[in-house]
């Protein structure tokens, strides 16, 4: 049995795990990885870019590799009955699936608008103005009752510039040195794999999606869909992203 590796459970992850893995996969929303590792429960995981400060400590990051975009991301959404800069005097529902978006929503409507949405009051995904999903219950949601709806990925990009990273992986710093380059040459077999056979993986995703969600999403969706998430960033660019959300943390956000 390999060292236990933490998977993201939604559809986002795919395109990293393609390949035969040496590793004993653990998959799981987000927040249970991040609960996981903070545990030390896995010696290798994906976690969410935001919750590394409490694990630093005993792992440490894998470079270059993560979850990523540029841009639109269309699974990290908050849907809401009013617009963004009227949502401090509302309610909320945020997922507690999520470590990275919603802190990064906080930021960015903090600055944007001077409310925290942290602070707002926690209602039912049915009674609240907004609610906030990632993965794949953004991908499925109906938001025909909410006409506005704002994407984090377009949002992070227009305030501050730059690309996202919303999960890296990480490993314990006791096997990081026997473990960085298997793990590193496990995505990029992964990844080449994914490029080489995109389309049957495309319809792996939605096979698996409608098996999580029971919502059928197109081959197009589902091709535009990995067409906005970006695995793997040059050292320099992973840094500068990486060291703009550390420079956050004295303030609180992450």
């Amino acid at each position: 049995m390999g060292r236990s590796f933490g998977r993201v459970s939604y559809i986002n992850s795919i395109p990293l795990f393609c390949a035969d893995s040496p590793f004993s996969i653990v998959e799981d929303v987000p927040s249970r990885l991040n609960a996981a590792v903070a545990h030390g429960g896995l010696d290798i995981s994906l976690i969410s870019r935001w919750e590394y400060p409490r694990v630093e400590k005993d792992y440490a990051p894998l470079p270059e590799y993560c979850i990523g975009g540029g841009g639109e991301i269309m699974s990290v959404k908050i849907f809401s009955r009013v617009p963004a800069e009227s949502l401090g005097g509302g309610s909320i529902f945020i997922t507690s699936q999520t470590g990275t978006s919603s802190r990064a929503f906080r930021y960015l409507l903090e600055k944007k608008y001077g409310y925290d949405i942290f602070k707002l009051p926690r209602m039912s995904v049915s009674a609240a103005d907004a609610v906030l999903f990632i993965g794949n219950a953004a991908l499925s949601f109906d938001a025909s009752a909410y006409p506005y709806v704002y994407d984090l990925g377009e949002m992070w990009r227009a305030e501050t510039g730059l690309e996202m990273i919303y999960a890296i992986a990480v490993i314990r710093r006791d096997i990081y040195a026997e473990t960085a380059r298997a793990v590193a040459d496990y995505f990029g077999k992964s990844l080449a794999l994914f490029a080489s056979r995109r389309a049957d993986v495309v319809k792996l995703a939605g096979e698996r999606f409608f098996e999580s969600e029971g919502v059928r999403l197109g081959a197009d969706v589902l091709d535009k869909y990995y067409s906005r998430l970006v695995y793997k960033f040059d050292a320099d660019k992973f840094d500068k992203i990486f060291n703009y959300v550390e420079a956050l943390r004295p303030y609180g956000y992450l």
